[in-house]
């Protein structure tokens, strides 16, 4: 399958979408330009400027969302107009920030943390996994992470699917009624199941986990047993997110990055860090809402 172009936004680094059934629309970060994108069903989009980077944005049940900025958990209005501080996050870490999250089944929010110490090739497993709780208490899950990404819930609420991006694998966790029990299992797949390194993921309705490919310029389908049943190709090297949406559920869009691309690159792939969009036989699952 191939992926059309659905917004020429060109994002620094486009992340963490998801449709929000309050709205039916489609949201997004530009984590490096610290602003939020929403998208409505008429295709009018609107940006929103934040106050610093956000790692993730997640609907709550009420009006509003939790933002994860660098260093910080923090509720914003649906105008995202007004912040208010949850909690802090490894402020004694000044090279870590908050990546990738995921609301989970029982209303709590699974976030992770991830190292931006300038060269790349010092960057260590510092970061941490934690839980938001619905009642707003903070519970670190694990650590030695590099860069989080990939989480996700099987469509039971009973697995959640993590990737420490350089690491390479898809993780998975068993987890228990409220966070009653969370034990890490077999690994979904390795690092070499498909083209580039794990990003962001979702689920569809049959369980099967769909996960972006950093600079291997695809999406990819694992079916339970960690096997590629389907594959759909981007014309440019760095898909970040997917999320289902659309009233069927039935659109898988993608973000993308336009950051750590040369010059030739971004020639040859002008629309690098714009959302794109494929057409699903299988849909979505809803998103869930946050309960805080």
């Amino acid at each position: 399958m191939d992926a059309r172009l659905f917004f020429d936004c060109r994002n620094a680094l486009g992340e963490c979408c998801f449709w929000d059934p309050r709205d039916d629309c489609l949201w997004w970060t530009d984590i490096e330009r610290s602003c939020v994108w929403r998208m409505d069903a008429d295709r009018n989009a609107t940006r929103y400027n934040l106050p610093g980077r956000a790692g993730f944005i997640l609907p709550r049940q009420g009006p509003g969302f939790v933002i994860g900025f660098p260093n910080q958990v923090a509720l914003a209005d649906q105008e995202l107009k007004v912040f208010s501080k949850l909690h802090d996050v490894e402020p004694d870490l000044p090279h870590t920030r908050i990546n990738d999250a995921a609301v989970d089944p029982f209303g709590g929010i699974v976030f992770g943390t991830a190292d931006e110490t300038p060269d790349m090739e010092q960057r260590r497993p510092v970061g941490n996994v934690y839980r938001l709780g619905p009642g707003g208490e903070l519970e670190k899950l694990f650590g030695d992470v590099v860069l989080t990404n990939g989480l996700e819930f099987s469509p039971d609420g009973q697995t959640m699917y993590f990737a420490d991006t350089p690491d390479g694998r898809i993780r998975r966790f068993r987890v228990g009624a409220d966070f009653s029990e969370f034990a890490e299992i077999a690994p979904l797949a390795g690092r070499d199941a498909a083209p580039g390194l794990p990003d962001g993921g979702t689920v569809d309705a049959e369980g099967n986990y769909w996960n972006a490919r950093v600079w291997g310029g695809c999406v990819v389908r694992f079916d339970a047993g960690g096997q590629v049943t389907a594959r759909i190709d981007l014309p440019t090297k760095g898909p970040t997110c997917v999320a289902f949406g659309g009233v069927s559920l039935k659109r898988l869009f993608i973000t993308t990055l336009s950051v750590r691309h040369t010059e030739d690159e971004l020639k040859a792939a002008p629309h690098a860090g714009s959302i794109f969009v494929a057409d699903m036989d299988i849909p979505g699952t809803r998103q869930h809402l946050c309960a805080l």
